[in-house]
């Protein structure tokens, strides 16, 4: 008897904590992402996707080289094999040879006459647009 009125005493607290954990605990049929937590997600996600953008076009903007690249110019370049190549480098006004390897640069020689450099060498952008003229011309 003194059992039945514990427990008769205790059924209004158990009955609260009930309810009190399903407020809390998310129901069955959700998984406790509301629209607010995937909107913040997702607005996150764009905030450091614009910051990632906007610093590769403010790096790209202000052209930042690295120190001394003013100062040394790299003319042409061909490669000779895997890991190896041959420069023609331009230094103080002269232009030099140099065949590089993996482990090694050597100065071959320095030109008498100066390589004049290829003005119709343009960047990546220029070149797709053109094959793509020729590729429309052939059509």
């Amino acid at each position: 008897m003194r059992y039945c009125a514990g427990l008769l005493a205790l059924t209004p607290l158990l009955s609260e904590a009930t309810q009190n954990a399903a407020a809390v605990s998310p129901s069955a049929s959700g998984n406790g992402m509301n629209a607010m937590t995937i909107m913040n997600v997702f607005g996150s996600l764009m905030l450091v996707l614009g910051l990632l953008f906007g610093l590769a076009w403010l790096y790209k903007k202000l052209a930042i080289k690295l120190p001394g690249s003013s100062h040394v110019k790299v003319i042409t370049s061909v490669m000779l094999g895997p890991g190896e190549r041959l420069l023609v480098i331009e230094v103080q006004g002269k232009q030099r040879v140099l065949g590089v390897t993996a482990n090694q640069i050597t100065m071959l020689f320095e030109l008498d006459q100066p390589l004049v450099e290829d003005v119709t060498t343009t960047d990546w952008r220029t070149q797709f647009q053109t094959l793509l003229q020729k590729q429309k011309s052939k059509s």
